[in-house]
């Protein structure tokens, strides 16, 4: 393995790991946020249905004179509450866009888990491995263009939990080589703690949605 890796080379190592932190949080806040879309969805088609088939269910129900009347109006009330809000909250809509946020997300954390990976293979950092981060944070900033605008906060505090636990800095690759040498001979010693001790945990800030998009 090469000794010359220079303070810019694990700034991008650096950089990986946390794009990688971020869309793996991202993967699993949308995974979260789907299941609830979906539970809604089915809760309200449901709901629908038994409106529609009114006449069998109030017949079955108004057989029963002490309970059912009471509980065939308060159904049929939630059915056309549901029939309003339905469209406006439009669980369908959002099912499909938080899906594909779940899949490009997904799919960046793979590719950046690969270009981990290669670079740790070549032992040194190359044009090209510089290029694919560029496309891949390029990648997560469109799909953070498209993100829920306010994120449900028990998602996220989940999903910032599972990636704490799933991908601790130790379990990323970091290059060991306290001979590394600088150009300039002042950072070479900066370079060198780096490299000798991986970084601790990614600083909080790191790991937490921004307003305009998730992390």
């Amino acid at each position: 393995m090469p000794c010359n890796w220079v303070d810019a080379d694990v700034a991008l190592l650096k950089g990986v790991y946390t794009l990688q932190c971020k869309s793996r949080m991202n993967t699993i806040y949308y995974e979260r946020r789907l299941g609830q879309l979906q539970r809604h969805s089915f809760w309200m088609e449901i709901a629908i249905a038994l409106a529609a088939s009114g006449s069998s269910v109030g017949a079955l129900l108004q057989a029963n004179k002490s309970w059912g009347p009471e509980i065939w109006q308060a159904l049929a009330l939630v059915a056309a509450v549901v029939a309003i809000i339905r469209p406006i909250y439009a669980p369908g809509k959002k099912i499909e866009a938080f899906t594909r946020q779940e899949q490009g997300y997904h799919g960046n954390f793979f590719n950046l888990e690969k270009l981990a990976f290669r670079i740790r293979q070549e032992g040194h950092v190359t044009d090209e491995h510089r290029r694919r981060y560029d496309s891949l944070y390029d990648r997560y900033v469109q799909l953070s263009t498209e993100d829920e605008p306010v994120p449900y906060e028990r998602c996220l505090a989940y999903a910032q939990r599972r990636t704490e636990q799933e991908l601790p800095s130790a379990q990323f690759w970091w290059p060991q080589d306290p001979g590394a040498k600088t150009d300039d001979q002042q950072s070479a010693s900066q370079t060198t703690r780096l490299l000798t001790s991986p970084p601790s945990n990614v600083p909080p800030d790191q790991l937490q949605i921004q307003t305009s998009h998730h992390p």
